[in-house]
């Protein structure tokens, strides 16, 4: 009788050898996972490329991914250009002959030119990329750009003509924060080309993962204490049933939170979230079914005792 009363008459004690073990072996393994975590952190969302293969190019193209939206496949790319013949160049930092540099992608060609007497310049170009967003966080993406550069002449009339090819190079450097980028170069032809494959950075994986196993986990506590009232396990508490409706406003709050805002519909929400929501919805209905038949219950015994009066 003593040992059931425990539980709902709790007292100040020592803690057990048991309990000490439970403890330090909690605290060893989290202080592993949060040094994994901090770790892979520490070295994510960087860049891998190989070095370019013109080893004495005359111009030279640096491409710095800058941002990346998934919803469209749209990577932002800043091009910083460089010219390295001395024969391209006046007496200062001037082009000496026209420059004109077209880059080549999957969604179109960008066609950029810089007049004779001006400095080389910068340029930011959108690049398209494939890959599935609805597959996130595993969803990957992958695509190229090519390089030609050419030499030209403005003549009359506004016309460009052509006057030469220049050997140029390709780079590719930085990051964007929550990718993983990597870029392989390629000699093809005249063209140097970057092909890219973006993934999401483990961090990213990790916190999603994080966030949807909480929202089951406390789904799953709602379910049981919901089926463990309806059975009359346990009694009907209003504080249970406060906690199946406040349920319903956390959980798209949760998954508001998710890195990158997957577009609803993704395959997350349709093998697990949706699910999620259901379970939340119907252990609230059979809370309610709970309270109302316990509540049945209470209102038969007092008539029954007020009858009997």
């Amino acid at each position: 009788m003593g040992a059931n009363l425990l539980p709902a008459h709790p007292k100040p004690r020592r803690f057990s050898s048991r309990g000490v073990v439970i403890a330090l072996v909690s605290i060893l393994a989290f202080a592993v996972v949060y040094g994994l975590v901090v770790r892979e952190y520490e070295v994510e969302g960087g860049i891998t490329t190989n070095d370019s293969t013109v080893t004495d190019p005359g111009f030279l193209a640096v491409a710095k991914p800058t941002d990346f939206d998934a919803r469209t496949g749209t990577l932002t790319v800043t091009f910083e250009f460089d010219v390295t013949d001395p024969e391209l160049l006046d007496d200062g930092d001037r082009l000496a002959e026209g420059i004109r540099v077209v880059i080549y992608a999957a969604d179109g060609t960008h066609d950029l030119k810089f007049p004779e007497g001006e400095p080389i310049g910068n340029a930011e170009i959108d690049v398209g990329l494939a890959g599935q967003v609805y597959a996130y966080p595993l969803d990957t993406y992958a695509g190229f750009f090519a390089l030609a550069v050419e030499t030209y002449e403005r003549q009359a009339g506004g016309i460009n003509e052509t006057t030469g090819t220049v050997t140029s190079a390709l780079d590719v450097d930085t990051s964007i924060s929550g990718w993983d980028i990597k870029a392989t170069l390629m000699q093809e032809g005249e063209y140097p080309t970057a092909f890219l494959d973006l993934r999401r950075a483990f961090s990213t994986k990790a916190f999603a993962v994080v966030l949807v196993a909480m929202a089951i986990s406390v789904v799953v506590l709602a379910f049981i204490a919901a089926v463990l009232t309806v059975t009359n396990r346990r009694r009907f508490e209003v504080a249970l049933l406060t906690w199946n409706g406040a349920l319903l406003f956390a959980l798209p709050l949760l998954r508001n939170y998710l890195p990158g805002s997957p577009p609803i519909g993704a395959a997350l929400d349709i093998y697990v979230y949706l699910w999620v929501f259901v379970f939340a919805v119907t252990s609230l209905v059979l809370m309610l079914i709970a309270w109302s038949q316990q509540r049945k219950a209470d209102l038969l015994e007092e008539h029954a005792k007020l009858e009997g009066r």
